[in-house]
């Protein structure tokens, strides 16, 4: 079966999405009316959208079925005659009386629908299942394309329709399907018969058209190396990898490839810029030689032009006026510096309007970078580099430059801070702060900050944002994240585990919620929220960095982007306790929380694990009842035997297992508790009574309490939080 949707020329960022959708839209109507199918095959190009069917069953074969129809009584009136809902249900499932029945249940007797086996021509189910397929397939923005009021990316041109080498004579507004497909392009339009799905794909063949989109991508990159070494060079890397090869391949359907060149004088312009114009303005790849860009690109026509050299010296000639406009930019821009001044118009660029301006989100990063700083021991001088990356991270997006191309923010700053005279580690640190970003290759690991001050500012300017939204209630929900926050969690987890440093999370946060919006009403759940956004920074970590590994550099598998957290080579997902369990605690650092995480996961199910969570849940219960005004136990004090085992084995222990902890090995601290204070614990609460009318001798056994308590929820987790485990029977 051969089904094709043609189009006018369609954007180049909705044709993924359209064939994905179009392949999997139509599997699942072909299994809801029963038609078996071998294998199906969606392809797309700017012009069309392709359904293949392989061994599509001739004959739709629906087996008996019964439906309920409305009660016994409600069918028939006193006479015995059908009522109107009896009437209207058989309309409704185009039945007759004849094939009625009344079954009795336990809620009473009713009409069925008996309907027969049936089976009807693929074909005839076809014309009317092409055109609900086209109605299902969804696009960012839709238009009205005839007075039927259908609604579709583009305008909708023609459709061909076969089974085998029947036609399928489906309707769709006012188009009607034939054996006839259109090539040649807007300007040289021609039809074509096609008289069965093998015979279109050699005509698509012949006429130019390549209909895979992969193959398409592969002789378009193929094309564009070839003409990068006759000019003895070879394509820019970052022109594959940073969506150019992608964008161009779902522009074009018959690839032709066109060298160029443009003025050797734009060459004095940074590479990022002289790549993002030839990008962005005319889609043309750009060829370099000894890792520098040469005056030559390599371009993608559609079709074989009449006059190449023509076509060839107007995108040349379209390309310098493009190139001249950005270094056009580039002098205003320096006109304007130092970077200093240009940060002083940053009151007027908006971050939201609950968060005043990039001006105030500047002083932000300062105020977040202060316990950072201080958790990393910085120096007095990387203090200073710090503060002053803070202070002109954003600067460059009031620029003539990033205006024009956004996707420079952080780059053109690195440069206007050279050009400006500040230290290269401000500098490096204003283009750092964006990242991680996709490998400049395309394959391999993601770009993550070289400098210690580039990845404290990336960390505070992401958990700056991240915050922000969380504080107002607004979270990454399904598919919907409008601000990008899934982004920069994943990015504080990446330059996190990378670099392997204390992230004082309650410090930022109390920095956070010390400033403003936060500190007139904006959040009157701050402690909620600061819980929340820790917790969701857990989750993605434990999804990014499970199973353990060394820390570093991700791989590009191990960037994933989900909500949930999920496990990873058939390892399991963290138990959501788990997660809760080491938040009640103490724990400033990110790292050390997901080691913490993974020891109580990986003690899953050991008897130690079960015995530990039991000593703090009883101590838990007996603090939470009375007051404790003693802070340290009183050995002389201890007066029955119980006690004084207890304390024994806390006095002989707890240097052991506090350095286990601070060691982080964790599990075997974890098991080393249980061991340690099961039984005499058990034995104390069989056998002394805790909450005694004698005060003094009350409190010296709460305090007793709370040093076991202590020991280890102060250090590790609070394993009262394993809900799951305090159901499970103790051994």
């Amino acid at each position: 079966m051969l089904f094709e949707i043609g189009t006018e020329e369609l954007p180049a960022a909705y044709l993924p999405g359209l064939i994905e959708q179009l392949s999997r839209e139509a599997s699942s109507l072909f299994q809801a009316q029963h038609l078996p199918v071998e294998r199906i095959e969606s392809f797309g190009t700017p012009r069309r959208l392709v359904l293949i069917a392989s061994a599509l069953a001739a004959t739709q074969r629906k087996p008996g079925e019964e439906v309920r129809g409305p009660s016994k009584q409600a069918s028939y009136d006193k006479a015995g005659k059908p009522t109107a809902a009896l009437l209207g249900f058989l309309r409704s499932q185009g039945g007759t009386l004849g094939q009625t029945k009344i079954v009795k249940s336990e809620k009473g007797e009713y009409v069925h629908l008996a309907r027969p086996p049936s089976s009807t021509p693929t074909a005839q189910v076809l014309a009317t299942l092409l055109p609900q397929l086209v109605g299902r397939l969804r696009a960012p923005k839709t238009m009205r394309w005839d007075e039927s009021g259908l609604r579709f990316a583009r305008p909708i041109r023609w459709l061909l329709a076969l089974y085998g080498e029947t036609p399928i004579r489906c309707s769709l507004g006012r188009l009607t399907a034939a054996p006839v497909t259109w090539v040649g392009g807007p300007l040289n339009p021609r039809s074509v018969r096609v008289s069965s799905p093998g015979s279109y794909r050699i005509m698509l063949k012949r006429a130019g058209v390549i209909l895979e989109q992969d193959a398409r991508r592969g002789v378009i990159e193929q094309e564009v190396t070839r003409l990068a070494q006759q000019a003895g060079g070879a394509v820019v890397p970052e022109t594959i990898s940073h969506g150019l090869l992608e964008e161009v391949t779902h522009l074009v359907e018959r690839p032709v490839p066109l060298a160029g060149r443009f003025d050797s004088a734009y060459l004095s312009l940074p590479r990022e810029v002289l790549l993002a114009s030839m990008a962005k303005h005319q889609r043309v790849f750009a060829v370099e030689s000894g890792g520098n860009v040469v005056p030559q690109f390599a371009a993608i026509l559609e079709g074989s032009p009449r006059k190449p050299n023509d076509v060839r010296k107007v995108i040349e000639r379209i390309l310098n006026a493009r190139l001249a406009d950005s270094l056009m930019f580039w002098k205003e821009d320096h006109a304007r510096l130092p970077l200093l001044r240009m940060a002083e118009s940053l009151s007027g660029v908006g971050f939201h309007e609950k968060l005043g301006s990039m001006a105030e989100k500047s002083v932000r990063l300062r105020a977040l970078a202060e316990p950072l700083a201080e958790a990393w021991k910085l120096t007095d001088e990387e203090c200073g580099h710090l503060r002053k990356a803070c202070q002109l991270a954003k600067a460059d997006l009031v620029s003539a430059m990033v205006k024009e191309f956004p996707t420079l923010q952080g780059v053109v700053g690195k440069y206007y801070a050279k050009d400006s005279n500040e230290p290269a580690a401000v500098a490096e640190a204003i283009e750092e702060h964006y990242l991680p970003a996709p490998h400049p290759g395309g394959a391999g690991p993601p770009r993550l900050p070289r400098t210690l001050i580039g990845s404290a500012l990336a960390i505070v300017d992401k958990y700056d944002t991240l915050s922000s939204y969380f504080g107002l209630g607004i979270m990454p929900s399904g598919d919907q994240d409008p601000f990008g926050l899934r982004r920069a969690a994943q990015g504080i987890v990446e330059v996190a585990w990378a670099i392997h440093r204390a992230l004082p999370l309650d410090q930022l946060w109390r920095t956070r919620v010390s400033m403003e919006p936060f500190r007139s009403a904006a959040s009157k759940d701050a402690a909620g929220s600061g819980h929340r956004i820790h917790r969701y920074l857990l989750e993605r970590l434990y999804t990014f960095a499970w199973p353990p590994r060394p820390p570093g550099p991700p791989s590009a598998a191990q960037t994933g982007a989900g909500d949930e957290p999920s496990g990873r080579g058939g390892e399991p997902a963290p138990e959501s306790d788990c997660i809760d369990a080491v938040l009640a605690s103490p724990c400033d650092n990110l790292i050390d929380a997901m080691d913490r995480i993974v020891s109580l996961q990986q003690l899953a199910g050991h008897p130690g694990l079960r015995k530990a969570a039991k000593v703090i849940e009883r101590t838990r219960n007996i603090l939470r009842g009375a007051p404790l005004r003693q802070p340290q136990v009183d050995p002389a004090r201890l007066a029955e035997p119980p006690e004084r085992k207890l304390w024994d084995v806390y006095a002989s222990n707890h240097e052991r297992v506090a350095r286990l902890a601070a060691e982080q090995s964790y599990g075997e601290a974890t098991t080393l508790f249980g061991e340690l204070f099961f039984e005499p614990l058990h034995e104390f609460f069989d056998r002394v009574l805790v909450n005694v009318p004698d005060e003094p001798l009350q409190q010296n056994r709460l305090a007793l309490m709370q040093a076991i308590h202590t020991l280890y929820t102060e250090r590790i987790a609070d394993l009262s939080k394993l809900t799951l485990l305090q159901r499970e029977e103790t051994p």
